[in-house]
């Protein structure tokens, strides 16, 4: 896995969470990491970066080629009309995707006599537009479009095995 608990600890991506929900956080995390990996290599490439990604460290790849698409990054490719892409990085992106999924669940739970919604007597819920978490999923699209952006236009390396899905922005209304 890529992405810990602890990820989520401050940060754009914080999630207060207590030892209850630590678990189902843990299943959003995996869930994320297991659904949107292999759409963003193709089922190909991305058994070969999780295979590299599970050596010496687990959580870094080691090979050049992953190691530059998991970090952060800016490329300009050469052509006359060239593109300017930034990539948060990997890490960043699962992070944006995780949020979203996460908290927008949140406020239901499933219970043994049906769906709740939490409710306080001090608090209010807000809606999906006021806690701003399509942005913060469209913002890993970005890192996400990148990243395939690179894949597809680097000189600089080569993933022949790449066979992505294009990931659509989530529109709020």
């Amino acid at each position: 896995m890529i992405l810990t608990i602890n990820d989520f600890d401050n940060g754009r991506y914080q999630i207060p969470t207590n030892p209850k929900q630590d678990a189902d956080l843990m299943a959003c995390i995996q869930y994320v990491e297991d659904c949107y990996l292999p759409k963003l290599f193709g089922v190909e490439l991305y058994e070969l970066f999780l295979a590299d990604l599970l050596l010496p460290v687990e959580g870094e790849p080691t090979e050049p080629r992953f190691i530059k698409i998991f970090n952060a990054f800016n490329y300009q490719s050469d052509d006359s009309c060239s593109e300017f892409v930034r990539s948060e990085g990997i890490k960043e992106m699962l992070k944006g995707i995780v949020y979203y999924h996460y908290v927008r669940d949140e406020p239901t739970r499933v219970t043994t006599v049906g769906i709740k919604r939490t409710d306080s007597d001090n608090s209010t819920n807000v809606t999906a537009i006021w806690h701003d978490i399509t942005s913060r999923f469209n913002q890993s699209v970005v890192t996400y479009k990148a990243i395939q952006y690179y894949i597809c236009h680097s000189t600089e390396f080569e993933y022949t095995e790449y066979k992505g899905i294009e990931q659509k922005y989530n529109h709020q209304f």
